[in-house]
Parts: C-alpha cells; sequence; structure tokens
C-alpha cells in the first residue's frame, strides 16, 4: 500500500493559489505610527475605543516605571483588620503579595485608584460632654472689694468705734482701719469774723494756754499784759472783748500755764521772773526770782501744783516748792525786798552745756588756781528752751531741750547735782543723723501725747519730731521707777526720733513759734497744733495707723496767698526718703506731710497755739490778732463759695485736697 502524501501546515499556502501569510513585521516608524493617538496627529479631540485601551496600557506602564520613586506604600490601609478600640495603627511594607482586596471603612467613599486615596486616617469617635469638664486646678482666689471710706464721722459713729475697744477692736486684718480719711478729722476747722480779738498795735501776743476745767483762754503780750478771754461764749462778738486785762511784768510774757485747778496762773517773763497769780483775784502769789536772763518756760509738776519748774535764757533749770519760806533768797530789784519770794529745791546749772570741753577747762582752772575759764562761761548761756514733765507716775522726771541742738535730757529732780559744774542728766537723746551730717537746730518746745507714749519735739528745722517715751533710755534706769531709792547720774544714751512731721507751709522762723497737742476726748480724735512763719497754723493727725497708710503719698495742696513778711529759705528736694517735701537735710527716717493750714486768720507769723477744753484751737500772731477755729460744716461753705457777697470776709478756713469737697 501506497504511503499518501502529508497535507501541508496550516500557514503553507499553494504557491500558485494564495501569497505567504506571516505575522506582520513591526518597526519603530510603523510602532510610533500606531501607536500615537489620533488626536495628536489630526487634531481631534475624539479618542476611539482602541485608544482608550493604549491610554490604559500605557498608564499603568508610567506607573510602574516611578514606583521606585515612591516613599510610601503603595497599599491602601485595611480597616476591616484593625480594631477601633487599639487605635489606628501605620501598616507595614511586605514583599509578599497579599489577595485579600483592602477595604475601606464604611464612612469613606469608594476609591477609584490607590493614587487618590485620603492622607490622613480617621480619628476614632469620642464622647460629647454635656457639662463643663472638671480640672484639679486650685481655683481662683476671689478678692473682696476694698471698704468705701466715708467722708466724715459722725459724734454718733466715734463713740460706737470707742465703745468697741477704739481702734484695736475694729482693727480688719493686718492693718487697722478706721474707714476715714486723715482729713476728716483736720477739714472741719474754720473762722469767722467774730473769731478774733485785736490787740493794741505795739504789743504782739507771745503766748497763750487755756484752761483745763472751763473755758477761759489765757494770752501774754510783750508789754507783759495777761488777757483772759471766754472761749466758749456763744453771743454775737464774745469773743472779740477780754474778759479781764491786767499787768503782770514789765517786759514780754514769754510762757503761761494754768494749774491743774485752774486757781493759779505761772507767768515767764522777759524780766527774769516767774510769777504764780491767782486766777481769780489776779494777785502774785509767788515772786520765782533767781534766774540771770529771761524765763523761757514755767511748768507745774502733773499732781502737785507747789513743785513748779523753769526755764532760762542763762542755761539753767530752777525747780521751786511753793511751801518752802525762806533759806537763800534772790531780791529781784523791780520787786524789792518785800515781794513773796519762793525758794529753789534744785538747780540744773548749764544743763545742756557741753560736758567735755567744760570739765578740761574746769580742770585747767583747778591746775592753775585761775577763775573761771572763758570756754566755761560761754558754753554756760546755753538756752534751755522747753520743758515738760512726765504725767502722774514718773513726775519725778523731767524733759528739757535747748537752742544748741535737736537731743532732748530726761532728768531725775529727787536726785542730787553739784552747783560746782554742769549737772549731768540721766538720758540724753540722740540726734538726727540728718542733723549729724549737716549741723544741729534747736528745739522751740516739747509736747507729750495724750498716753505719754510719744514726746513731740518742734525742730527749727521745719520738722515735728517723734519720740518714743521708753526708748529716752537705753538699758537698766532705776530713775524710770517710782518707788526707786537710787539716783544715778550716769549720764546714758537714749535713741534718736523714729519719725517726723512736715508740711510746705510750716516753718519755724523764729523761736516764738509753738505746738500744742489736743488729747482725745469723746468723738474727738488727737491733733497736734503748731505754729508757722508762713502765717497759718497747720494741724497733723497723730494717729499712727493713718501714718502707714499715708507713707508713700504726696498731697497736692492749692497755692496759698503769701505773706508781707515771708521768711522762707530755699531748700533743695529731699531724695533719699523720697519725699517731695523740699529740704536741706538728707533724712534717715520717715517723713510725714499730711497736714491741714488754716489759711487766711492771720497775716503775719503764728507764734503760738492752745486747744480749750471743749476741742476749739486758739492761735495767736504777730499781726496783734488773736484767733479762734471752731469745727463745723461752715469750714466747706467757705471752700466752695468763693469770694462772692463778702461771706469770706475777716474769715479762715482749713485748706484741702483737691476734689475732697466734691459730692459724691
Amino acid at each position: 500500500m501506497s504511503e499518501l502524501p502529508s497535507s501541508p501546515p496550516p500557514h503553507v499556502a499553494n504557491a500558485g493559489s494564495r501569497k505567504l501569510k506571516k505575522p506582520p513585521p513591526i518597526t519603530p516608524k510603523r510602532f510610533q505610527k500606531f501607536f500615537t493617538p489620533r488626536t495628536s496627529t489630526h487634531g481631534s479631540s475624539r479618542v476611539s475605543s482602541s485608544g482608550r485601551q493604549l491610554q490604559d496600557i500605557t498608564r499603568a506602564a508610567i506607573n510602574r516605571g516611578n514606583a521606585t520613586h515612591r516613599t510610601t506604600p503603595r497599599k491602601t490601609v485595611n480597616f476591616a483588620d484593625i480594631e477601633i478600640e487599639k487605635g489606628v495603627q501605620t501598616p507595614q511594607l511586605n514583599s509578599r503579595k497579599r489577595k485579600t482586596p483592602y477595604l475601606s471603612p464604611e464612612s469613606s467613599p469608594a476609591q477609584s485608584s490607590p493614587t487618590k486615596r485620603h492622607k490622613y486616617a480617621t480619628p476614632p469617635p469620642f464622647t460629647i460632654l454635656e457639662d463643663a469638664p472638671i480640672f484639679d486646678e486650685p481655683p481662683v482666689p476671689v478678692f473682696q472689694e476694698p471698704i468705701c471710706r466715708l467722708k466724715s464721722l459722725g459724734g454718733t459713729s466715734r463713740k460706737l468705734t470707742r465703745s468697741f475697744g477704739g481702734l484695736l477692736g475694729v482693727g480688719r486684718g493686718l492693718r487697722q482701719d478706721h474707714c476715714a480719711s486723715w482729713q476728716d478729722y483736720t477739714a472741719d476747722f474754720y473762722s469767722s469774723a467774730e473769731d478774733h480779738y485785736e490787740l493794741p498795735p505795739g504789743a504782739p501776743p507771745f503766748c497763750t494756754a487755756a484752761c483745763n476745767a472751763n473755758s477761759l483762754v489765757a494770752v501774754g503780750d510783750e508789754d507783759g499784759w495777761v488777757h483772759l478771754l471766754d472761749a466758749e461764749d456763744d453771743a454775737p462778738s464774745s469773743f472779740s472783748k477780754a474778759h479781764v486785762s491786767w499787768r503782770a511784768h514789765g517786759n514780754a510774757i514769754m510762757d503761761v500755764q494754768f494749774s491743774s485747778d485752774d486757781a493759779w496762773i505761772a507767768t515767764g517773763s522777759g524780766d527774769q521772773t516767774g510769777q504764780i497769780i491767782d486766777a481769780r483775784t489776779q494777785q502774785t502769789v509767788h515772786v520765782l526770782a533767781k534766774h540771770k536772763s529771761s524765763v523761757k518756760q514755767i511748768r507745774f509738776q502733773p499732781g502737785d501744783d507747789n513743785i513748779v519748774a523753769t526755764s532760762s535764757r542763762d542755761g539753767a533749770v530752777q525747780i521751786w516748792d511753793l511751801r518752802c519760806k525762806g533759806g537763800e533768797v534772790h531780791i529781784h530789784p523791780g520787786w524789792g525786798e518785800d515781794a513773796p519770794y519762793a525758794s529753789t529745791i534744785k538747780s540744773l546749772s548749764s544743763a545742756h552745756a557741753d560736758i567735755g570741753p567744760i570739765n578740761n577747762a574746769m580742770a585747767n582752772t583747778k591746775a592753775t588756781g585761775s577763775r573761771k575759764s572763758e570756754a566755761f562761761s560761754r558754753r554756760n548761756e546755753t538756752s534751755v528752751t522747753a520743758l515738760s514733765f512726765l504725767p502722774t507716775g514718773r513726775e519725778h522726771l523731767l524733759l528739757t531741750a535747748s537752742d544748741a541742738s535737736t537731743s532732748v535730757k530726761l532728768w531725775d529732780i529727787r536726785g542730787r547735782y553739784s552747783l560746782r559744774g554742769p549737772a549731768v542728766p540721766i538720758s540724753t537723746t540722740r540726734h538726727p543723723e540728718s542733723h549729724t551730717r549737716h549741723r544741729h537746730f534747736a528745739i522751740n518746745s516739747l509736747t507729750l501725747s495724750g498716753d505719754a507714749a510719744r514726746l513731740y519735739a518742734l525742730s527749727k528745722d521745719n520738722t515735728v519730731y517723734a519720740y518714743s517715751t521708753n526708748h529716752l533710755i537705753l538699758g537698766v534706769a532705776p530713775e524710770l521707777s517710782s518707788t526707786s531709792s537710787k539716783h544715778q547720774r550716769v549720764q546714758q544714751d537714749g535713741l534718736g526720733p523714729i519719725y517726723g512731721f512736715r508740711h510746705r507751709n510750716f516753718h519755724a522762723g523764729s523761736f516764738y513759734v509753738k505746738a500744742s497737742l489736743r488729747k482725745a476726748a469723746g468723738d474727738r480724735p488727737e491733733l497736734l497744733a503748731v505754729g508757722s512763719t508762713d502765717g497759718c497754723p497747720v494741724l497733723f493727725p497723730t494717729d499712727e495707723n493713718f501714718l502707714k497708710r499715708e507713707n508713700n503719698r504726696t498731697e497736692e495742696f492749692p497755692e496759698l496767698p503769701q505773706l508781707r513778711r515771708s521768711t522762707r529759705p530755699s531748700f533743695f528736694r529731699n531724695v533719699p526718703t523720697g519725699s517731695k517735701f523740699p529740704s536741706m537735710l538728707a533724712d534717715t527716717i520717715p517723713i510725714y506731710e499730711h497736714g491741714t493750714p488754716l489759711i487766711r486768720g492771720h497775716d503775719a507769723e503764728v507764734t503760738s497755739v492752745s486747744w480749750t477744753n471743749s476741742g476749739s484751737l486758739i492761735s495767736v500772731g504777730d499781726d496783734f490778732r488773736i484767733r479762734r477755729w471752731k469745727e463745723g460744716s461752715r469750714a466747706r461753705e467757705l471752700r466752695l463759695n468763693g469770694e462772692a457777697e463778702g461771706k469770706r470776709w475777716q474769715c479762715g478756713w482749713a485748706v484741702t485736697q483737691e476734689g475732697y469737697d466734691d459730692d459724691e
């Protein structure tokens, strides 16, 4: 059997019937022409179905070519594999291909491509609180509003305050507070046209003092006359007439004081004598004649009006006992031998002399046998300008001051003092440091507070210095005990002043400028009044609670009228204490300036001031005028009404800060 010929392969055709079919050759030119979209060749924007498929193929190739530059995983996060409680976690790359498709959360929209996935994962759900959150932080402290201070305290309010124990009982917190300003105690003083008494020209008044139990006031003038005026008579023009006047001395009266029962009037004069006068008959009972110069001050001992102390320009302090008769009697040429002279029981010679140089001079005198040295005689004339007894219980202690320095000396009148040299005091206070660096200033007057805890010394540097009576002496002092029998005469050092008062209208231009204190009684607070060369008395509240509050404040007052005679010196600013008060001293203690001047009452220097038993102020000046200052609502009217209708004619009033009288 013959074999049949095999059939040719399918792609081989007969040579005669058709052309051989082979795969079409692909050249780069034909490939570019085939794969170029028609939109680029013909400019048509229409894309066929094959063109769209070709775009899909080329897009995938481009994505594969850029895969090596990716920095983030190609696959999205499969949120189905993540537990919501554990939080969102970053997926890790895995080289092994996962067949499980990645799912998106239900809240996310379906994504067509991995390149269009969200960049940030959805945070886990959280609950919304209806109430405000509670934190563990400490609460913010709530401060109470400050107490609104009253413009003035009436008599009922002040009595109520005292009924609760005074200021100690109504203190708030660490600072005791009155709920009032210090100006409320001084802003109501005024003087009307009927509240002044004119002396004859040529005899200006030098001193004044008020009775302790009645309303009479004594005034001594330059001609030696004593005038008694009734300070509480409410009849019209009653104060403009003297109740009685008589001439007690042949020279100027420097000082006057009433005894405790107002039965006697003690006067010190420039005729070198002092007198004890019966107030009812105006007759001289005792003549005190032992000084060799004018008598500067005279004082009764508290609790015993028979003991009197006098100081003189001769530098000596004499202690008199009005019950003693006989002994050494010094006859005054103006009185003769028949005068009722009193005897001295103690003499403090050269009380404020410089002890060191004097002792050296005395030693030289004893060695050479010559007469008293010239140095001793000069220093022996240091004038003792001020006296003050301590109150009952320590009435044997005497305070003195001089025109040589701002130092106060403490004496025990029970001790023995030698007549051969200067007396040695118990204690001497230190000078203010500002005086030590500059120069010393004199003291015009000494005044004790109502409780005797403070001593106020008016210095000629235009400052009232406050001393603590408990610090007048340092160390153990038997003299301070009333039952001690040992009287040592070894001088000790005391402390200096603790603070001071100043005011722009307070200047002590002469030794006649004095101070006086009104004791607290009833609803009246304690006030310190001083005269001034500027022609206006100045009032200082002494309550130390006001001093703590007003420490760094500066008060602005309106400009006051200038006087005919002004002795105001030119000072520079006091920088060390931060005070705006002009002063030539570098103070090292607090200086307070919250005083109230009483203006328009005088036209010249105001010398002496005193307080009546009812709380009114009496001031005398070189304009021959005696003024009475009362408290009342008219002071505010005089400040506000101006010069209209002549309501201010011959009147005076207290000056306050701007805005004090504004209605709230």
